[in-house]
């Protein structure tokens, strides 16, 4: 039975976002039982996938695509577009060094450490116990930031011979 992959288009309208999340949702449940915790934090990561696509994908047909495989979970949205690019004051992409924990920030106040993975990859890593911020309590533009703190795991990687942004996501059951 596993695992099952779910292959799913994102919606471009900002209206559809709470249906879509209910029903992805909705897909999952129907192979795993999750409990109340991991189902928001599922809707969480969802919600700032798709709103970051809508702000930032310059196509209109960005996927998302769910493996599940018991007991993990990966969401993947893949969209066209720019390289995710960082404030000025940070290390931008393909990175250099590769070695070594980076921080960056998309803002003054929106700053993260990552792990590079290669030129173009990189890990968002938690940030330290003492630091971390209640995900409800998070302004707007925090959207990757939300992502890590819901996620068991979050990467992305740039191609930058189709253009392509991949955002992978894993939750542990």
């Amino acid at each position: 039975m596993f695992p099952i992959t779910i292959n799913l288009d994102i919606p471009n309208d900002p209206e559809k976002i709470y249906e879509y999340t209910k029903n992805v949702l909705a897909s999952i449940l129907e192979h795993i039982a999750l409990d109340l915790g991991y189902q928001r934090r599922i809707k969480l990561i969802l919600i700032e996938l798709i709103t970051n696509s809508i702000k930032h994908s310059n196509e209109a047909n960005t996927s998302i695509q769910l493996l599940i495989d018991q007991p993990h979970l990966s969401i993947q949205k893949i969209e066209k577009g720019l390289k995710i690019a960082f404030s000025a004051s940070s290390p931008q992409l393909p990175f250099e060094d590769v070695e070594s924990i980076l921080n960056i920030s998309f803002s003054e106040s929106n700053r993260h450490n990552i792990q590079p993975l290669g030129e173009y990859k990189f890990k968002f890593l938690k940030p330290d116990p003492e630091e971390k911020p209640d995900m409800e309590q998070m302004p707007e533009h925090f959207g990757l930031y939300i992502i890590t703190l819901a996620s068991d795991s979050f990467i992305y990687q740039y191609d930058p011979e189709l253009r392509e942004n991949t955002y992978i996501v894993h939750l542990n059951f």
